[in-house]
């Protein structure tokens, strides 16, 4: 791998006029022209250091000084070179230009045309320690490994800045042109931003952990060529830095070897807050915003990949761009969200609309659900959300779900948070529906749990008919029906959708789709029908019917009843009460 471009930080090399002899030893240090080195943050890009975005006092520059001859096709063969060790803007040991020359021959002498002094390379180790053989110095390669769990001292020692070879200065320009050492970052930083969302206090950031994971954590540099060649990979723990007082969110930081893999769907990194654990992807959005930054699918030098990842409780989303060295960033979202996926419910109702909602209850898997509900789910002309928030209270713990509405004549789905069934105002009983995310508990997820409704009441129709012969015939227009002697009222339990029974008995008017509770139809239940006139009244014992002993729930039951002078006659059939199916994981189904 080459690279070649990045941020600069300048080491320039001034060489002063002054006169010099053609023997090294008969010159006075102060006629001599000395190597005078400038360290400074270049102007032309901009440059993020690890730490404080400037060069410690501490911080030793090391630049490959030699005397090379250049030749008509811009080859140099070096004549002679030195290792440099700058600190404090000084080098430790004074230098000369006559210190690379030799007046002895035509050969070795500086002021010969066509030679000159050349940075072959450079490095900085930012103050880490590295062993007496990491570095070759002929040839300009180092063995550099970054830590695996990056203190503040730890990203900043393992920040390796390194200069490539660079253009001959003459000796008779000596006292015009300076010596460029163009320093640039060696390494990739990637830069997490987690915010504090729902669900989360700003202090529960101040033990947060972010882990990147299969980074490249030693390898071999070559500066003169600006090449890497990665040896091993690792998980590495960020170095988090200092949350303000009153901030919601903190940066953590890390800087790896280049050449680190950013393949899609690679697990990038895992962040852990307050008991919760999240999983980052990399994801086609995260590559396209990083695009720049990427050569071959992997990680460059001198590139800040960031991610902005806003967490609410056990849920995250994620987007991403470049930030400051070169930078790339991207962002990350949620709490328990519900996507029941209702569309429609039968041939002739509306669409979900705005307003919309349910009442939902939440249980750990073995736990009862309790009477009182977690939240209201509200659809708001887009999507399903919580009125109150509710979260998933750590990375492990399975949770079951429940919900609970009815169907009126302005909502599809209308909230209801009490379990007990009775008549309204109107003696009408309300069409509940019935929820559940299913038998088993769910984990936590980062997506919505998908809910599925059906009906938890019964459906009643009775259709009158009558003959067509003038005789026997009645009049049935305004005709007004009853069924005596039912239970109007009972309890849904939120764990089943099933009611029990309650202990009030009375009458219900049939007036088309007529919603019943659930139950077993009794000896003494009658369907009374009263024509128009308020005199002539028909009446059936349901329970000699013996195809329907019993009303269960999503069911529909339809009574045909034939009327004529002076006889009754019936019929009766069982069908499933309307049924449409939604879109996705969620469905409306109503059960035989």
């Amino acid at each position: 791998m080459i690279i070649r471009k990045y941020f600069i930080l300048s080491l320039s090399v001034l060489l002063l006029a002054g006169c010099a002899g053609n023997d090294i030893s008969d010159t006075p240090d102060e006629e001599r022209l000395p190597l005078r080195f400038e360290t400074t943050l270049s102007n032309q890009l901009p440059v993020t250091r690890a730490v404080d975005n400037k060069i410690d006092a501490s911080d030793e520059l090391l630049c490959y000084v030699r005397h090379v001859i250049n030749s008509e096709t811009s080859v140099y063969t070096q004549v002679q070179g030195n290792l440099v060790t700058i600190k404090d803007n000084k080098p430790t040991t004074a230098l000369y230009w006559d210190d690379f020359s030799n007046s002895n021959s035509a050969e070795t002498d500086l002021r010969t045309a066509n030679h000159g002094l050349q940075s072959y390379y450079g490095y900085c180790y930012n103050g880490a320690t590295v062993a007496k053989d990491a570095l070759k110095d002929v040839s300009g390669e180092l063995t550099w490994s970054a830590s695996t769990n990056q203190s503040a001292d730890g990203i900043k020692t393992s920040d390796l800045l390194w200069s490539s070879v660079q253009t001959l200065v003459p000796y008779d320009h000596a006292k015009i042109e300076s010596i460029k050492v163009p320093y640039t970052h060696a390494m990739s930083k990637f830069t997490v931003i987690v915010v504090a969302g729902d669900g989360f206090t700003s202090t529960d950031l101040d033990k947060a952990k972010v882990t990147l994971h299969d980074m490249q954590t030693k390898g071999t540099f070559t500066a003169p060529s600006a090449e890497v060649s990665a040896t091993k990979t690792d998980n590495v723990t960020m170095y988090g830095t200092k949350r303000a007082d009153d901030a919601n969110q903190r940066a953590f930081e890390v800087v790896v070897l280049p050449t680190s893999s950013l393949a899609k769907d690679k697990h990038l990194a895992t962040i852990t807050m307050a008991g919760n654990t999240y999983k980052v992807n990399i994801t086609d959005a995260m590559l396209t915003s990083w695009a720049k930054g990427i050569e071959n699918a992997a990680s460059q030098s001198g590139i800040n990949y960031q991610l902005t990842v806003t967490l609410n409780k056990q849920a995250i989303s994620v987007s991403a761009s470049l930030a400051a060295w070169t930078s790339v960033e991207a962002t990350a979202v949620g709490e328990i969200l519900f996507d029941p996926d209702v569309k429609t419910i039968g041939k002739n109702y509306e669409n979900v609309k705005d307003g919309d909602s349910f009442a939902l209850w939440m249980a750990e898997a073995d736990a009862d659900f309790g009477t009182d509900a977690a939240t209201t789910v509200t659809y708001n002309g887009t999507r399903f959300t919580n009125d109150k928030p509710v979260y998933w209270p750590n990375g492990t713990t399975q949770f079951k779900f429940r919900a609970l509405a009815k169907q009126t004549n302005s909502h599809l789905l209308e909230a209801v948070t009490a379990t007990k069934v009775k008549q309204d105002d109107d003696s009408k009983l309300p069409d509940l529906l019935w929820g559940t995310s299913g038998d088993k508990a769910i984990a936590p997820r980062t997506g919505d749990v998908p809910l599925t409704f059906s009906h938890a009441m019964s459906n009643v129709v009775v259709k009158l008919e009558t003959s067509n012969d003038d005789k026997s015939k009645v009049e049935i227009d305004k005709a007004t029906i009853r069924i005596t002697d039912l239970k109007t009222d009972g309890t849904i339990a939120i764990s089943s959708g099933d009611i029990s029974i309650g202990n009030t008995v009375g009458e219900v008017a049939v007036d088309g789709e007529t919603i019943m509770v659930p139950q077993t139809i009794s000896t003494d239940a009658k369907l009374i029908i009263t024509l128009a006139d308020k005199k002539t009244t028909y009446s059936l014992k349901l329970s000699t019917i013996d195809n329907i002993t019993k009303w269960v729930r999503g069911n529909q039951y339809t009574y045909t009843i034939h009327l004529e002078k002076e006889a009754m006659k019936f019929r009766a059939v069982i069908e499933p009460w309307v049924g449409t199916t939604g879109s996705g994981d969620a469905t409306l189904d109503w059960e035989d």
